[in-house]
């Protein structure tokens, strides 16, 4: 038989994340504002990183000495920028923020006062700062809030009603290619608002989606918990009642679990659990389902097993029995004890298995379930590591 090496505890359950570096340092909170926080922070500053670029090469083509001069403005504060996902990485959000902000800050002020002036509306940006902030940092940060807001709407509102005249290079620039830069940067503020909304959305949806999802999971195993499983039983009954397929619940209960936890403890006894949730989830289709039902029980719920009973029966029957050696393998668990290093243990632990088939006949969840668990009680004192089908039993050979 080949032994099945548990390497350690980690189950990802996490949903499918489009840009996984968008996320870094989000699931160090344990608060799921924050969490949005540090998200949008990242978005952020993403999205800053890259309307530097677009603007540096948009200077780089347009013939003016001072546009030229603002790409090597920009370039330190664009560093600053790209370091804030590797600060939320680290844990240091808050500093992230203030990195993120101050270097928004610094690139408008230093491009208005050695470039552009008022002439190319660049300081409307002190506005999208002023917004973005109260969506990116926390509520309780009020005074961070106050003085980000504060120091960009007076910025503002000094350039626009004092003015700050432009670099002289800078007004050699026909009407239309200042008119052009002016739209663009109305544009990318527009864009930068819609893209602020959509990421605190995200945030949320993503946020309900993740809660939904642990509601119905095991946190050890990652598999359906009991809740979920009485969903999907009770959805495979009403698809049987419609199209006369059959399907079988099979109970099981390992059968020597306990001398693992006594020995070696409860962590040992964890990492067999999810190798249990392994090989269940190799042996059924994805039609199926596996569901830790709490302790060392688990249920299987077989679907679509045909509309004859004993070809039913008899393949779920096969099934069970594929389950019952698979679970009697040997498995190799990584155990620790007090002053010695993690060591190799071999664990023999078989299974006690109860099965029940349902067809078209109406008949109700509980009665399965109770069905399925009195085949496996029988199934246990007929000597374990044995197959019982409910009203008739079947010894392995």
């Amino acid at each position: 038989m080949v032994a099945s090496e548990i390497v350690g505890l980690s189950t990802s359950n996490a949903m499918p994340r489009p840009i996984v570096w968008l996320h870094w340092g989000c699931d160090d909170e344990h608060d799921a504002t924050l969490k949005r926080k540090v998200f949008n922070t990242n978005v952020a500053a993403l999205f800053t990183a890259m309307t530097l670029v677009c603007f540096a090469v948009l200077y780089a083509l347009t013939p003016s000495a001072a546009l030229h001069k603002a790409i090597f403005t920009h370039a330190p504060f664009l560093l600053a920028v790209v370091t804030v996902p590797w600060m939320n990485l680290a844990r240091h959000a808050g500093p992230a923020r203030w990195t993120l902000f101050t270097a928004v800050t610094g690139v408008l002020i230093f491009t208005i006062w050695t470039v552009s002036g008022s002439l190319l509306h660049v300081h409307y940006y002190f506005v999208l700062v002023a917004l973005v902030v109260v969506t990116i940092v926390p509520v309780r940060q009020w005074l961070t809030i106050a003085t980000v807001v504060t120091v960009n709407l007076g910025l503002f509102l000094y350039c626009e009603f004092v003015g700050v005249a432009p670099a002289s290079e800078l007004l050699l620039l026909d009407a239309s290619t200042v008119r052009m830069f002016r739209a663009i940067h109305i544009t990318a503020i527009v864009c930068t608002i819609g893209l602020n909304f959509w990421a605190e959305e995200y945030a949320k949806s993503y946020d309900e989606q993740s809660l939904q999802s642990l509601s119905q999971l095991d946190a050890l195993t990652g598999l359906a918990n009991r809740r979920r499983l009485e969903e999907r039983l009770s959805d495979a009954l009403a698809t049987s009642r419609r199209t006369g397929q059959c399907g079988a619940l099979i109970f099981l209960d390992l059968d020597n679990f306990k001398p693992l936890n006594d020995s070696h403890g409860h962590a040992a006894g964890d990492l067999l659990l999810q190798e249990v949730g392994r090989r269940l989830t190799a042996t059924v289709r994805e039609s199926d389902a596996v569901a830790r039902f709490g302790g060392d029980e688990f249920v299987v719920m077989l679907a679509h097993l045909g509309i004859e009973r004993s070809e039913a029966r008899a393949r779920a029957f096969r099934i069970a029995e594929k389950i019952r050696v698979l679970l009697a393998e040997p498995y190799k668990i990584a155990v620790t004890s007090a002053g010695i290093d993690e060591r190799m243990v071999e664990h023999r632990c078989s299974a006690s298995l109860g099965l029940v088939l349902f067809t078209s006949q109406p008949v109700s969840r509980d009665l399965l379930l109770k069905q399925a668990d009195s085949a496996m009680y029988r199934a246990k004192e007929s000597g374990r590591n044995t197959v019982v089908i409910h009203s008739a039993s079947i010894k392995s050979p």
